[in-house]
């Protein structure tokens, strides 16, 4: 399993879709702020008012995307009854191979 942490494309994807998604919002309804508002009382009875930006959304909703559920009940299901049965030569692989690409990204030392 590789992780990588160069999800630059995707972030600005994100960002472009947002800011479409607050030139639509401000088109549409002119005067408001982007994204879902929540108003809350406080106990002095005055109110707050939140804004989340569109950006924001998209983000909390892109996240669940990126993990199987049903994978992740079926692997905790199999450690609580003792059946799950981790491949180590693939975990080392999966070490090995994530801190070569680390190495290789690395620029080498300048002086001497």
């Amino acid at each position: 399993m590789k992780i990588d942490s160069s999800n630059t494309s995707q972030i600005a994807a994100l960002q472009e879709a947002a800011q479409q998604r607050a030139a639509q919002a401000e088109s549409q309804t002119p005067g408001t702020t982007n994204g879902p508002q929540a108003t809350t009382s406080v106990t002095g009875g005055s109110n707050s008012t939140v804004s989340l930006s569109a950006l924001s959304t998209d983000l909390r909703t892109s996240s669940s995307a990126d993990i199987d559920t049903a994978k992740v009940a079926a692997i905790k299901a199999s450690i609580a009854d003792g059946s799950y049965k981790a491949d180590s030569s693939k975990i080392a692989d999966g070490i090995l191979s994530s801190a070569s690409e680390l190495l290789k990204t690395q620029s080498p030392p300048t002086g001497g």
